[in-house]
């Protein structure tokens, strides 16, 4: 569906995102906007992180 390329932007998205949100979520800002970029963050970091293949071996 999504290609090597398109995996590892949407995966550096989330991460900017939840570094958008971190006062939030450290106390240091009452925003409550910065909840959403927050915990949408974390939910793109997950979805989008990425995976070992397996390699096959020749044996």
């Amino acid at each position: 569906m999504y290609d090597k390329k398109n995996w590892i932007v949407f995966f550096a998205i989330g991460i900017v995102m939840i570094f958008i949100g971190m006062p939030y979520l450290l106390g240091y800002s009452t925003n409550e906007f910065l909840k959403y970029p927050l915990y949408l963050g974390l939910l793109v970091t997950v979805i989008f992180a990425p995976t070992p293949t397996k390699r096959k071996y020749c044996s």
